[in-house]
């Protein structure tokens, strides 16, 4: 229930998945950070997966054939980042006869169209436009000067014995914030991605599945008379994933396989004194796994090891990158079962950002600095699933993640000799369950989550910003006829942490000793904080509602939605400007419409 489709707001229903605030679609699991989870589109690694402000994400709902989401304890084939993997992988186009879709709603339209080429081969083609920035500026309550487009294209092709398949594909999406006022920086963002991708299966014992690819981010900072300094971010990335399956006649599959990634990263910017400084670092990621599957009588067992090759001969690196996984399940009764899983995880590229800020728009990727330990953590998960009757399902986990290694702001930084990041530890841990009930005409799913997250860094410990102590989550679809669904969702969660403003203080400025006399001068008025994230706000809460009716007019079949976002106008804090003291809430009441047709 949003404005727009989201796939990444769907993700955020999910136990240990938290978002901090209802303005972006920027998500942490299970205690880690935005920049630790791992996006891949058909296997191509996505540095920024979301339009402009995080509003929502690049990815159209439209184009996705299935989501893959693992919050913790991922299986050996996934690396290079140290929470979660979104695996979202794109559908192919028509194999009989040509359809189109096109779609309008208060802040964009789309068309979709897909069918058949010559030679058993396929097309699909999306294209999505931002329309109008009133109701999106009403949306987030500021005037917001924002364009946007999405396209994807693939073509797909079958071979004649249909054992294999190959097709090139392409995304491209791009994002401008210009403001018309001199004091308000302009942004702009690009991401560019082609693939050649490839799947066979070779005297049906092995399935292999290839991709080779080619990505490009890149964002822009222009500062006007902002205040802030012109600044340009790029991840510019080669690569070559490939996976191999073995099935045998006992069931067991072998899988095993490599990733080589050549990413180029660049940061630029001008310091405070208008100084240009450039950072560009070119780096070798390699990646290698191997993969079990095994049934034995009622034990289930997934297993295996991933290591980062690369790392071994460039960073100074021990253990984390030889990471064993481990995932086992074991039936204890009529339809439930025992879980219990391991995994060892490290990071080679880190964001930086100011943690403190409330909404990140300008994020940085650099390689984590040669003086400094990769960042690494251990997660362990132990868990119960089965049905309480045939209708209701169950599911409990508690986790525990370990980060041996992080990388943090150097707090303590006085001159320009002192590190600008140091290593830091954390650690994460949590309880969720998941409820699941299901009828022909309802359909109910509750998710509630406690967590405790922490991170010390130079003796000092402290709660991050998307710490949450409890989230619960509640969805229920009524199926009010064969054409009429109504959809109602329920969020609740406890404060996010906070630094206190305690006081105000006169800054002198001593800009020009020799023109400007110090006597009389009063400076610049400068915020003391408190103890860093040590005060809570409010408990936040918030219910949506969605009706969609379908209907059909001849060959044409369409969607209408009706949705409100906020029904009973909840005033949740979003910040308070520390300068005027103004409280900022998060999304009011907002009532919009949707329409879709296709045929």
């Amino acid at each position: 229930v949003t404005v727009q489709e989201d796939i990444f707001r769907v993700i955020q229903i999910l136990p240990g998945v938290v978002s901090t605030s209802d303005v972006n679609s920027h998500f942490y699991v299970r205690g880690g950070g935005g920049d630790q989870n791992l996006i891949l589109l058909d296997g191509m690694k996505i540095f920024n997966p979301y339009h402009a402000l995080g509003i929502f994400s690049i990815f159209d709902s439209d184009i996705i054939k299935t989501t893959e989401v693992y919050t913790g304890a991922f299986p050996p084939g996934y690396g290079g980042r140290l929470s979660s993997v979104v695996n979202l992988t794109t559908r192919d186009g028509r194999a009989t006869g040509f359809s189109g879709k096109g779609s309008i709603n208060f802040v964009s339209s789309k068309v979709l169209l897909e069918g058949p080429l010559s030679s058993g081969g396929r097309l699909l083609v999306n294209v999505r436009k931002s329309l109008f920035t009133r109701p999106l500026s009403r949306f987030l309550k500021k005037d917001v000067p924002l364009s946007f487009y999405d396209v994807f294209a693939k073509a797909t092709r079958e071979a004649e014995d249909s054992h294999s398949r190959y097709g090139f594909e392409g995304f491209y999406s791009g994002d401008d914030l210009n403001s018309d006022k001199a004091d308000e920086a302009d942004y702009s963002w690009r991401n560019r991605s082609t693939a050649f991708i490839a799947s066979g299966l070779i005297e049906n014992r092995v399935f292999i599945d290839a991709v080779g690819y080619q990505n490009f981010f890149e964002a822009r900072r222009n500062a006007k008379a902002s205040g802030l300094t012109d600044a340009l971010t790029s991840v510019s990335e080669v690569g070559v994933r490939a996976n191999a399956t073995l099935y045998t006649d006992s069931r067991d599959l072998y899988m095993f396989g490599f990733e080589f990634n050549f990413p180029n990263l660049q940061y630029n910017l001008k310091n405070n004194f208008g100084v240009p400084v450039n950072h560009e670092n070119s780096l070798v990621e390699t990646w290698a796994w191997l993969r079990y599957q095994s049934t034995l009588g009622s034990l289930q067992l997934d297993g295996g090891i991933h290591v980062d090759v690369g790392s071994l001969f460039t960073r100074p690196t021990g253990f984390e990158a030889v990471q064993p996984r481990l995932n086992l399940s074991y039936q204890i009764g009529d339809g439930w079962r025992l879980k219990g899983s391991f995994g060892r995880y490290n990071q080679n590229i880190i964001t930086v950002n100011n943690e403190d800020d409330v909404i990140s728009i300008f994020d940085a990727w650099i390689e984590v600095p040669e003086n400094l330990h990769s960042e690494q953590s251990d997660h362990y998960v132990a868990g119960l699933e089965g049905n309480l009757i045939p209708e209701l399902s169950l599911n409990l986990q508690s986790y525990y993640k370990k980060y041996g290694s992080l990388v943090s702001y150097n707090r303590d930084k006085v001159d320009a000799q002192d590190p600008d990041y140091i290593n830091s530890i954390g650690e994460a841990y949590g309880f969720e369950t998941l409820l699941r009930y299901g009828v022909p005409f309802i359909d109910i799913y509750t998710a509630y989550t406690i967590s405790w997250t922490t991170i010390t860094a130079s003796g000092f410990t402290y709660s991050p910003k998307y710490d949450r102590r409890h989230t619960l989550n509640a969805l229920t679809v009524f199926h009010l006829a064969d054409n009429l669904d109504l959809s109602l969702r329920w969020e609740v969660g406890s404060g996010f942490p906070y630094s206190q403003t305690v006081g105000y203080y006169d800054r002198l400025t001593f800009s020009d000793v020799f023109r400007n006399p110090q006597f009389g001068e009063t400076g610049n008025p400068f915020i003391r904080l408190g103890t860093k994230n040590s005060s809570r706000l409010p408990t936040y809460h918030r219910l949506d509602a969605s009706l969609n009716y379908r209907f059909s007019l001849g060959f044409i079949n369409g969607t209408l939605g009706a949705h409100i976002v906020n029904v009973y106008d909840q005033k949740n804090i979003f910040y308070f400007d520390r300068k005027t003291g103004q409280q900022i809430n998060m999304l009011p009441f907002f009532p919009s419409a949707t329409l879709s047709l296709e045929y």
